[in-house]
């Protein structure tokens, strides 16, 4: 082999090498981020919980709950066990950002996920 083609592939197992590395840090990255998500999953679980079981003890019934969870889900019109933020002004119709708590037009307060426009 010639000293050209050397190079070349000394470059090409150089560059494979800095991509595996590169490859092994996302993957710890993403092993981090997981044990958080289960974290939060493990934390969202328990609350619930809680607000079920406090729920049962003041008499709520399952079929009262389950009815909520099925208003709530489909506040966003999808039954589909997700909320989408709202995108438009109830109001005035104009788009809105996600991140907007008033309406950049008319002054309206956005609603929020999960809860009933005051």
């Amino acid at each position: 082999m010639s000293y050209l083609q050397n190079a070349f592939r000394d470059l090409r197992i150089g560059k494979t090498e800095i991509e595996g590395d590169q490859t092994k840090i996302r993957a710890h990255q993403n092993e981090s981020h997981l044990d958080v998500l289960s974290e939060k999953i493990d934390q969202l679980y328990v609350m619930n919980l809680a607000a079920l079981e406090l729920l049962g003890d003041l008499g709520v019934s399952q079929t009262e709950i389950m009815s909520k969870i099925e208003e709530i889900d489909l506040r966003d019109g999808k039954a589909d066990g997700k909320l989408a933020l709202p995108t438009e002004c109830s109001d005035c119709g104009h788009r809105i950002a996600k991140r907007r708590t008033h309406c950049f037009y008319c002054g309206s307060k956005v609603n929020q996920i999960g809860f009933k426009k005051v």
